[in-house]
Order: C-alpha cells, then sequence, then structure tokens
C-alpha cells in the first residue's frame, strides 16, 4: 500500500473562523471552538467501515489551531511502539510545533501506520522534520502532507 494512499484516511481541511461561523452549528459548539480565541479550525474526519456500533458512519474533529497550516507528518512502521510514538511526538515538540492530534492504525501484519497532525507558523519551515524522524528505530517511510484553506496536498 503506497504511502500517499493511507492519507486518504486521515482526510482534513483547515477552514478560518469567519468560515466556521457560517456553519449552522447546534447550540453550544461555537462557545466550546472558542471561536473569540483562534484565527483557524482545521476538520478531520476519519470513516468508520467496520459497523461495530450501528450504520457505517463518519467521525468529524474540529481543532482550534492558531496557524494557518496544519502538517500531518505520516510514519509507516512493522508495529506502533509507544517508544517510537514517544520520540516522534518528542522531535515535533522540541522544534516548537503545535501537536493536534494523532492517530494510527494497522493494515495488516507488520504493516503499521501512524499520523501526527501539527501546525506552525508560515514564516517557519517544518525543516529536517523527516530526516529526524527517519533515523529512529522500527520507521520504513514517512512523509508530510500539508493541510491548508485550499486543502491537502504533498509536501
Amino acid at each position: 500500500m503506497n504511502m500517499e494512499k493511507i492519507a486518504s484516511h486521515f482526510n482534513g481541511k483547515l477552514y478560518d473562523r469567519d468560515a466556521v461561523k457560517k456553519w449552522d452549528l447546534p447550540d453550544g459548539i461555537e462557545e466550546r471552538l472558542d471561536l473569540d480565541s483562534y484565527d483557524y479550525y482545521f476538520l478531520s474526519t476519519s470513516v468508520e467501515k467496520q459497523q461495530q456500533h450501528g450504520e457505517k458512519h463518519i467521525h468529524f474533529s474540529i481543532y482550534p489551531t492558531r496557524f494557518n497550516t496544519v502538517y500531518l507528518l505520516q510514519v509507516e512502521t512493522p508495529t506502533i511502539l509507544p517508544e517510537l510514538l514517544h520520540n516522534t511526538l518528542e522531535i515535533l515538540k522540541n522544534s516548537n510545533f503545535d501537536i493536534i492530534t494523532s492517530t494510527g492504525f494497522c493494515t495488516r501484519e507488520n504493516i503499521c501506520y501512524f499520523g501526527i497532525f501539527y501546525s506552525v507558523p508560515e514564516e517557519i519551515e517544518p525543516g529536517n522534520i523527516l530526516s529526524q524522524v527517519k533515523k529512529l528505530d522500527n520507521v520504513d517511510e514517512a512523509i508530510i502532507f500539508r493541510y491548508s484553506c485550499e486543502g491537502c496536498f504533498k509536501e
């Protein structure tokens, strides 16, 4: 399975505050999103393919962020080890990136993926994140995708 195809499991788009205000959100959600404190909101979706609890459905998550670009660092590994995830998060934290959320799954034996969504000011380049992550034990491949208000495209 190629890495670009895996990114389709982590669909997302960045919206500005004005776009979110135009949504007809249920009562109380705008207050919970703290629309006056953030300029951007990252919407991510995931499809629940296995009907473990009811019919097929899609999960939506909305994350406030201070910056107009969100990145997905996607890592392929034989197994998602806590130490590998921790070390990857540390690389991002030490680079002063805002970590938004993480997710992961295994497609079959010895092929797993995890993704970490993070945000940085536009003037800061993601730098050598990929080279640092690729040096970690048990990393088969890593790639970065960029999400902006125009959508998602490969960095």
